[in-house]
């Protein structure tokens, strides 16, 4: 269902989003906790299941974050056994960050807990609303992209 465009209003969009992403990531904090891992530490995991080897700059960088901020999530992975940390053949002032086994396993456990959240978010939507609320999302991104730098 979708409103006509005169019920639109001109401003709130931006809390709205922000509602709808404290809710969702409200929901998937919970979920991983049961499995002992934080939001934080579920963003950086998420980047190493996908390439391997990756320095804290270039994770922070994937992830959205500050350099700093992702020193402690890092160091509590470390703790945990999830992530182990190897000298770059290339530069040995740099550090590598690698999963270790016991982190590669938690891959399909936590993914579920993302797909479970999705799924509680989609309830009641239809595959052309999710379809159309992906597309708007992503046309809201794009708009927004660039717009810094046409003041």
């Amino acid at each position: 269902m979708s409103l006509p465009a005169s019920d639109a209003p001109e401003v709130g969009l931006g809390m709205l989003l922000r509602a709808a992403d404290n809710s969702f990531n409200r929901v998937l904090r919970l979920k991983l906790a049961k499995h002992g891992v934080s939001f934080s530490e579920f963003q950086h995991l998420r980047q190493l299941w996908d390439e391997e080897g990756l320095n804290q700059v270039e994770m922070s960088r994937r992830i959205g974050i500050e350099r700093a901020s992702s020193t402690a999530v890092i160091d509590s992975l470390l703790r945990k056994k999830l992530i182990r940390r190897s000298p770059d053949p290339s530069d040995k002032r740099k550090l590598l960050v690698y999963l270790t086994p016991r982190g590669a396993a938690l891959r399909d456990r936590l993914w579920s807990c993302a797909i479970e959240t999705n799924a509680i978010a989609y309830a009641r939507m239809g595959r052309e609303d999710r379809s159309t609320l992906f597309r708007l999302l992503s046309a809201v991104t794009h708009n927004l992209s660039g717009s810094e730098s046409d003041e």
